[in-house]
């Protein structure tokens, strides 16, 4: 008959099935699940064990003391010990963070800087089943959808969490069959924190634990499965309304009247556009009926109508080319640039050829060119019409949308002139005529 120790190692290995031996870095606080975690793992012969743990210098003396159980723990299993010390009072303030929001955020930053310096299969956190039940509670509380229910993941991206199917009662079972020493944290008894609140609530279902946890376990599981058919519709919807999408920089262009058509509109607007913080669904239900020029915007994204589309992009993709500009000392020696813009140049081109692209009297031209986007005050001979044209009135005629104004490069003469909105109209100044010795062919 299987041992109740040999029966937990068993259920932990199913997450290291690995055929050859893997680096694992465990997060140790130095309390009972953690200190549970690391001494299962170290008895998995086919992972080499690493530890991190962060002192948040928030309880004095006992924080040290942590560290100095850790630093003690680690060098007598002869397995290296990572640690980081951080001032994280200060930092909640500077960045109004409460105080475990701001322990949060330092924990998880320091985490992904070890990921990418250390070659680890994953990061092993401590979370187990009451973990997942507080945050369950803790999400209803504040308000939430189904995905706000499931818990704490099991894994995501390179964090695993090994003791996510083990409650509290059965770690502390399996650390005192095993002799395993670990530090009380203090402040887990202090009520002033919303998951300690929860926790002493909870720790009234004691006397009919084992059924309240293999129930919670079966709710978990089936909110699991319907959250992954709500993401696949979602998924689906998402395809359906996008016109086009690029991600470097971010630009999303989508179909209005489909959006609108969406049922529920509330919840499909709140699942698509929440991740990009644009939470307030009234606010997007008007930006449907909204006229062309309207945006919405959040702290890294907005969303701007145009006509009858939405356009979301990141608010660095506006600022990107504004102010920018690219010089052109010579064309002897370049016959294509590739930034900002694909460009070709042709010297007298065959006249077969010259319907594909715009021609200039090269004699007219004088170096350095510049490539750079409109600015206030720009003008132009539009090609084939009477007298100059403001360009930014010349925009508003051809309805170019925000996005459109500046992402249009212009090809910039040397004494400042404007020779061609690349990719739409020439200059008349710099049209080729009768007494046109040299032909400069730009092919866009």
């Amino acid at each position: 008959m299987k041992t109740y120790d040999h029966v937990f190692l068993e259920r932990i290995r199913r997450y290291f099935s690995f055929q050859i031996k893997k680096k694992v870095c465990v997060a140790v606080s130095g309390g009972l699940d953690s200190m549970v975690l690391i001494n299962v793992l170290l008895d998995l012969s086919n992972i080499e064990i690493e530890a991190a743990h962060c002192n948040f210098t928030l309880r004095n003396k006992e924080s040290n003391e942590d560290e100095v159980f850790i630093r003690k723990f680690c060098e007598k299993k002869r397995i290296v010990c990572h640690v980081k010390k951080f001032d994280t009072l200060n930092f909640s303030k500077k960045n109004k963070f409460s105080i475990q929001m701001a322990a949060r955020k330092l924990r998880y930053d320091w985490f992904s800087e070890l990921l990418k310096t250390n070659s680890y299969e994953y990061i092993a956190l401590a979370h187990h089943l009451n973990d997942s039940i507080e945050t369950f509670f803790i999400n209803i509380l504040r308000g939430t959808g189904i995905k706000g229910l499931l818990g704490i993941p099991k894994k995501n991206e390179k964090f695993i969490r090994p003791l996510s199917d083990f409650n509290k009662e059965e770690i502390l079972h399996y650390a005192k069959i095993k002799n395993i020493k670990w530090r009380s944290d203090s402040s887990n008894q202090e009520t002033k924190y919303l998951r300690n609140q929860i926790r002493l609530i909870l720790s009234k279902f004691s006397s009919f634990s084992s059924f309240f946890y293999k129930g919670f376990k079966k709710t978990i599981d089936h909110l699991h499965n319907e959250n992954f058919l709500i993401e696949e519709k979602i998924r689906k919807v998402y395809h359906e309304i996008t016109v086009e999408k690029k991600n470097d920089p971010f630009f999303w262009k989508l179909e209005c009247h489909k959006i609108k058509k969406l049922n529920p509109l509330s919840f499909y607007l709140f699942k698509l556009f929440s991740p990009y913080g644009f939470y307030d669904v009234n606010s997007l239900k008007s930006l449907i009926y909204a006229q062309s020029g309207r945006k919405l915007i959040s702290k890294k994204y907005r969303i701007i109508k145009n006509r009858n589309n939405w356009i979301l992009v990141s608010n660095d993709f506006l600022s990107e080319n504004k102010n920018k500009t690219y010089v052109i000392q010579d064309l002897k020696n370049v016959r294509q640039i590739s930034f900002p813009i694909y460009v070709k140049f042709f010297f007298n081109p065959k006249k077969e050829d010259r319907g594909k692209m715009f021609l200039v009297d090269f004699d007219k031209i004088q170096f350095p060119l510049l490539l750079r986007t409109w600015k206030k005050g720009d003008f132009f001979f539009p090609f084939k019409m009477n007298g100059k044209k403001k360009l930014s009135k010349y925009y508003k005629e051809k309805k170019f949308s925000i996005l459109e104004k500046e992402q249009t490069w212009l090809l910039i003469n040397g004494n400042g002139y404007i020779i061609l909105i690349l990719g739409n109209r020439l200059d008349d100044r710099f049209k080729i005529t009768e007494k046109t010795k040299k032909i400069l062919g730009i092919k866009i």
